[in-house]
């Protein structure tokens, strides 16, 4: 069936593996039947946030396939209020993206809790990648504190996904996505069962990773028709405010 992918990545990582471009994420697409796929920028992450975030808005204006997450930095506030205010209002953006463990601050450091802050007067979704003691806490205090954003936990955090399903149980605005270099068999089951299909998402890392290996752990959960359209669709249509 159709999909949209909350989690892709455009750049070149510092991983022995092939691809990197827009082209090769649209080959990914066709090849499964991927729609839209909304990509944050490898150089934004690793290196350089202007100008990844600059690639990323080229490639969004060239394909309508691509929509595109603004990275920002917490030890670069003023800079990441001033990347949100330049490419948010463009056409094919739908959010921010933060990375807890490339920007070395924690969830609750006090320097993501000011971006945060800032995110959630300009954006209406948020996927961060969390890091830190007490990670899933801070993430139910910023949905708590910020209704009206939509936060997306990358990988589901990982090992924890269980603690995460449980947290978006409590709050309607957190989303988990399982994009992952593990499979992890049972996982989107047991989080579908805990937090319920409204509040999954379809991701895959691509191209860092091929979407069929993540199509196979969503595949393990035996979804029921229902669930797969909100995951696969009507969640992220509705998350992202896309009009499709």
């Amino acid at each position: 069936m159709r999909k949209i992918d909350v989690h892709g990545h455009l750049g070149v990582w510092n991983f022995p593996i092939p691809g990197g471009t827009a082209e090769n994420l649209l080959r990914l697409c066709h090849r499964h039947d991927i729609v839209r796929v909304a990509i944050s920028s490898v150089l934004a992450l690793c290196y350089d946030m202007h100008g990844g975030n600059a690639e990323v808005a080229r490639a969004v204006s060239e394909h309508e396939e691509l929509l595109g997450y603004v990275y920002c930095n917490p030890r670069q506030l003023r800079e990441s209020i001033a990347e949100m205010e330049r490419y948010l209002p463009l056409a094919g953006f739908v959010g921010v993206k933060i990375h807890a463990g490339y920007s070395a601050t924690t969830n609750g450091d006090q320097r993501m809790q000011d971006l945060m802050a800032e995110v959630a007067q300009r954006a209406r979704v948020v996927k961060i990648h969390s890091d830190g003691p007490d990670a899933i806490e801070w993430i139910g205090r910023y949905a708590e504190r910020y209704p009206g954003l939509a936060i997306i936990m990358a990988h589901a955090c990982g090992g924890a996904y269980q603690e995460a399903a449980r947290m978006a149980a409590r709050h309607p605005n957190l989303y988990l996505e399982f994009c992952s270099s593990w499979a992890g068999a049972g996982r989107v089951r047991r989080a579908l069962d805990l937090c319920g299909p409204e509040q999954v998402l379809f991701g895959t890392d691509m191209d860092l990773l091929d979407p069929a290996f993540v199509l196979g752990s969503y595949a393990d959960a035996a979804m029921a028709p229902e669930e797969e359209q909100m995951v696969y669709w009507d969640n992220p249509v509705r998350v992202l405010g896309l009009s499709l």
